[in-house]
């Protein structure tokens, strides 16, 4: 069977390892000195020989060789073959990912006790240990930190975040960086001479560049370009090979956006994608064009950051002469959104002919100019300001609003009305005191009104663009779930309170952070986010809904009956934000309430049946209120 050039050409020995020396000088000196730790965790992006390594860390520890350079392990002897081979009975490879519950871990501590049978230790190798559930960590923890003095556990991760620090205290952990592009080019020389294969630097640094640091992503394109049985493997068969256009194209394509020379701009977009071009691969290798315009521009000997000829480097050099900071910038930003969008687009081709235009139409503002636009922005808004206005529900609402013009009552005062217990014994005063509680509800009037917000400041816009800036995080998710759902209740001296409704507020305040951050990008350092629920009972303050006004009849006393009592209003029964179905505790589905009103995800119950006895209590409540008795007229 053919093995993956990653796997054929896997290194034996910790001189053959490509990169990662400081951790094969503290491995050799730990076997050097008989030193060697009880457990490893190894951390480190994928393809960074963390596998690698725990496999000639367990043949150094069980090598019965004798190498020449005095540096184990040998390799040669049976038990270097056997571990290579995966059938050394002494060295346990174990796939976390797929063996990470409490009974594989219970397996693994009732095996540990057994002395080893062939080698001098027995190595347990564990992968993607992050993926080990709580149980099965919290059985491991004993064994990892008192293991007999035959075993060694290796426990390698990707996430070393999610490995819980009870595990991290009591390995030595080793971290394995990404693979710098030279060590990988000096790697990748070394096979393809023992493979035979003719290949340029310039193709192998094109190779080296598209790995990240990955030394298996490398191999694994390398093996690609060889296996077509080219004569010679050049910069050209590996563009070709990887779906990528050329330099002279990158160069074409951004001298038609410098010219604002869009049909020049799509004609060459279409040519690179009928001779087989990926239109995602463009958009990674024109962001990186721009970048080394960037580096270009700034740095003098650009040939040690950038891998291009020294002619296309002049190139570049000079095209980069044509575009200021702002516009190198702020295209850097762009294609990057463009990017983003392109990774689950079905149309990438449209996106691509999309961001060209967007480059070379002026509309994207550099970050220098985002203040001055915003401050003009706020002078066209002074001119028609967008303020809402609140109607007071309440005397003390009213009071506390500065009115222009004194409030009338709604219903003027009857002679012939029947009094309260609250009238007066004086007949003199009795018009003063009636006079006084009949503007009880007050129309609405300019009285009423109150800004939330400051001068020229537009809430929807405001925070259109904050959900604009959090979904490039979060995803639609956030746009959807919360955005849609909340709105700014009030912004005063920095402070923006945002209204969430009440089943969101979970999800927004997992976001808090990232809200935070917009809103200090768009309204400056000191602005301060509040998040307040919406219970949905009744209007927030500040943000009152308008509302009819019932008239309100206030009738003088002239004979006042006996007192009565006032009934209390009965509490309308809690429910749930979102209805809940399903199986309860004893078996039985729970039963949704009759009025519970399950149209658009309101959380109130709907009672027109009670109609009649609300309006009563309404009307019997306000009498007590304001001292005089009350009929509201429907």
């Amino acid at each position: 069977m053919h093995l993956a050039l990653y796997r054929s050409e896997r290194p034996e020995r910790f001189n053959e390892i490509i990169g990662q020396k400081h951790i094969v000088r503290i491995l050799q000196h730990q076997l050097e000195t008989d030193n060697v730790s009880q457990a490893y965790l190894f951390t480190g992006t994928r393809g960074t020989g963390k596998t690698t390594t725990a496999r000639i860390l367990a043949k150094a520890l069980n090598c019965t060789g004798n190498p020449a350079d005095g540096q184990l392990p040998c390799g040669e002897c049976e038990n270097c073959k056997a571990i290579k081979e995966g059938r050394f009975l002494d060295v346990i490879e174990m796939d976390a990912a797929s063996n990470n519950g409490v009974d594989d871990i219970r397996d693994l501590i009732d095996r540990v006790n057994y002395p080893p049978m062939v080698g001098r230790y027995k190595v347990y190798i564990i992968d993607e240990v992050h993926m080990l559930s709580t149980s099965a960590e919290n059985a491991f923890l004993k064994t990892l930190e008192e293991p007999p003095a035959h075993v060694i556990f290796i426990l390698a991760t990707t996430n070393p975040e999610k490995v819980r620090e009870t595990i991290r205290s009591r390995c030595m952990r080793l971290d394995f960086r990404r693979v710098s592009e030279d060590d990988l080019i000096e790697g990748m020389e070394r096979i393809c001479r023992r493979k035979q294969v003719n290949i340029t630097r310039d193709a192998l640094a094109l190779v080296a560049q598209k790995a990240d640091g990955s030394v298996r992503d490398g191999l694994s394109i390398l093996e690609q370009c060889i296996s077509g049985g080219d004569a010679l493997v050049d910069l050209e068969t590996v563009e070709d090979y990887l779906g990528s256009a050329g330099m002279d194209f990158y160069l074409g394509l951004t001298q038609n956006v410098i010219e604002h020379n869009m049909a020049e701009a799509l004609k060459r977009v279409g040519d690179a994608l009928r001779t087989g071009c990926d239109a995602k691969q463009i958009f990674s290798d024109w962001l990186e064009h721009y970048r080394n315009l960037m580096v270009v521009r700034y740095v003098d000997d650009a040939k040690r950051l950038i891998n291009a000829s020294e002619e296309n480097i002049g190139r570049m050099r000079l095209q980069a002469s044509q575009m200021d900071a702002d516009s190198l910038e702020v295209s850097i930003r762009l294609l990057s959104e463009y990017i983003n969008l392109a990774r689950s687009s079905t149309q990438p081709r449209i996106l691509l002919e999309t961001a060209a235009l967007h480059l070379m139409n002026g509309k994207a503002v550099p970050s220098s100019k985002v203040a001055e636009m915003l401050q003009l922005a706020k002078a066209e808004l002074k001119k028609v300001p967008l303020v809402p206005t609140v109607q007071a529900s309440s005397p003390e609402q009213t009071m506390a609003a500065e009115p222009k013009k004194a409030a009338e009552p709604a219903v003027p005062v009857s002679e012939s009305s029947v009094p309260t217990a609250a009238e007066p014994e004086t007949p003199a005063a009795a018009p003063t005191a009636a006079k006084d509680a009949a503007p009880a509800v007050p129309e609405t009037s300019d009285a009423a009104e109150t800004s939330f917000y400051e001068d020229g400041f537009d809430p929807e816009a405001v925070w259109d663009r904050i959900v604009d800036i959090v979904a490039q995080d979060a995803g639609a998710s956030f746009r959807i779930m919360v955005g849609s759902t909340s709105r700014i209740e009030s912004y005063r001296n920095g402070e923006l309170s945002i209204l969430v409704k009440a089943n969101k507020i979970d999800l927004a305040n997992d976001s808090k952070a990232e809200i935070q951050a917009a809103a200090r990008q768009i309204l400056g350092e000191h602005a301060v986010v509040t998040l307040r629920s919406d219970d949905g009972k009744g209007a927030p303050t500040g943000t009152a809904p308008a509302r009819d006004v019932k008239p309100v009849t206030a009738v003088k006393p002239s004979n006042p009956p006996a007192a009565e009592p006032s009934r209390p209003i009965p509490e309308e029964p809690a429910y749930p934000a979102e209805p809940e179905f399903g199986i309860g505790d004893e078996g039985v589905d729970e039963i949704v309430p009759s009025d519970y009103n399950m149209m658009g995800g309101v959380d109130y119950p709907t009672r027109m049946e009670q109609k009649d006895d609300i309006v009563t209590e309404i009307a019997e409540e306000a009498g007590n209120l304001f001292g005089t008795s009350v009929e509201i007229i429907d």
